[in-house]
Order: structure tokens, then sequence, then C-alpha cells
């Protein structure tokens, strides 16, 4: 099949994320007060292929609602150069997602998929047939359906499937086959795992999640924030190291990463080079307002 030249197609969500920064987190059962409120255009899908598209040609498929939120997301990613073509507006309200962050940049998010969970599997084959992508980017805050049809889709015709598996949910053993890069944070993977996330330790713990889970997968990813990323396949896996910075807010920093990561794949680059590529670009997302990204 004749590709189109470093064509990334993202099969994702889009969200207006509602936004209130706080001095610290609250716990459960306790009210805080938010001294800042921001609605801006979000959803991993969204985020992803923005990201994507800074390095090449990209296409969003996804599903956004017939309100005003709807508009402004597509607009957002009219704006950032992404084909919206295959975006389809249905009735009812477009995805949420509901984001404290605190004063050191950490952040606790609620998602609510709303209209992204209309997209269907039929779509996703439509549009990877008419699209004939190099690189297929898809995350879990759409249906896993349209997941497992784009993993698919890449494992007949020669593409590459990027999945970030976030937020984690139980994979199909075929789809994680196809992972070429399977992307997760080390909460992440320890999750997908069956681990106790709390006790993988941050220094030496990564490697050993990397190893375990590219037995599953074609290659893998595991990122630890300032730590870096481990990277490889089940006969190597290596640590990317990331760019010191002081962050600003961290949300959207994995998005930033797995756009990128798909966008320098899909140019040609190898695992760890792209990785080292999208290591930068979540350290430049992160020392910014989410405004001014």
């Amino acid at each position: 099949m004749v590709r189109s030249g470093g064509r990334v197609v993202v099969i994702g969500s889009a969200n207006l994320d509602v936004v209130v920064r706080v001095q610290r987190l609250p716990a459960a059962g306790e009210t805080v007060l938010g001294h800042q409120l921001e609605e801006v255009a979000g959803g991993k899908g969204l985020n992803q292929a923005i990201a994507a598209a800074l390095r090449g040609p990209c296409t969003f498929v996804g599903t956004v609602g017939d309100d005003e939120a709807g508009r402004i997301l597509v607009d957002r990613l009219q704006r950032a150069g992404v084909d919206t073509t295959w975006v389809a507006r249905v009735p009812g309200p477009t995805g949420r997602a509901l984001i404290e962050v605190d004063a050191a940049g950490e952040n606790r998010i609620v998602v609510a998929p709303l209209a992204n969970a209309r997209l269907e599997a039929d779509t996703v084959r439509n549009a990877l047939d008419q699209l004939a992508p190099a690189v297929v980017l898809a995350q879990l805050e759409v249906p896993l359906a349209a997941v497992s049809a784009a993993a698919a889709w890449a494992a007949a015709n020669g593409a590459r499937f990027v999945l970030n598996a976030s937020p984690v949910a139980v994979l199909p053993p075929d789809v994680l086959r196809c992972c070429d890069p399977l992307v997760v944070n080390r909460v992440e993977a320890s999750a997908m795992l069956g681990d106790d996330p709390a006790a993988s330790a941050p220094d030496d713990g990564v490697g050993a999640l990397a190893d375990r889970l590219a037995g599953q997968v074609t290659s893998v990813v595991v990122t630890d924030g300032p730590r870096g990323a481990h990277v490889g396949t089940a006969e190597r896996i290596r640590v990317i190291p990331a760019e010191p910075v002081t962050p600003v807010d961290t949300t959207g920093a994995g998005d930033a990463f797995a756009g990128t990561l798909a966008g320098a794949l899909a140019n040609g680059e190898t695992l760890p080079s792209a990785t080292g590529c999208a290591n930068a670009a979540a350290a430049r997302v992160i020392q910014l307002p989410r405004a001014q990204r």
C-alpha cells in the first residue's frame, strides 16, 4: 500500500479542559480554594495531534458534540494545522476534563468522555483506508473497539501502531502485540502489570517494569518524568535522559511526548532518537502555563 509521506493519524479524544489552580491538591473529603480558572482545548487525542502536527502531516479522527465546546476544539485543531476531515459532530455535549493543578505544577484529572464515547470502529477503519498513514497513534479515552480497529488496521497494512495506554485498561493480547511502541508512565506500567505502583522504586524499578512489558509488545517506552524514559524491546532496554527543567504545569506533558514521538517515528527516526525528541518536547511544554502553549 502506498503511504502518505510521514503522515500520522491520531485516533483519540477531544475535551474541553476545565483547569483550576490550587496551592495544594485536596485530600479525600477536603475542600480547598482555587485561585485561577481556565477553559482550554484538551483531551489526549487533541493534544497529541497538535504535537504530531509540529513534525509533519497529521489527521485527527474523533468525535465532538454539537455544542460550542465542539466548535472550539475543531477550531483549535485547525489552527494547529491538523486535518479535521474525520472529526464527527454528534448530538449532545463534548467531552470534558476537570483538572486541578497545584503550586508545584502537579495535577489530578477526571475525564468525562461524553461525545468521545461515540467514536465507532467502522469510522476508524474507513478513515485509515483513505488516509494510509505511516503511523497510527491512539490512547484509551475512546472506546476500546475503536482502538482495536486501529491496531488491526496497522498490523494488516504495514503501518506503525503507537498506543499511549492511558487511562489504564485491560487490553486484548492482539492489541498489545501490535504496539510499536506501547507508551506508558511508571504508574501506568505498574498498573498494567498488576503491581502496586507505590512499590516501584523510581530510580531502579522502572527498567524492570519496561523489561517485563517488553515481552508483551513489539516495543515499549516507559516514561519517568525528570528521570527520562526506558525504551526498547525484549532484547534490550535503554535509558533516554530527560532535560532538567522547573515545571510550571505538568498537564499535557505525556501528550506532548506521545505526539512528538509519533511524528518523529513517521519521519523515519529510530525509537531511541524519537524518544529524545519527545523528552525535549515534554520539557518545553511543562515550563509554560496552558494558556501560552
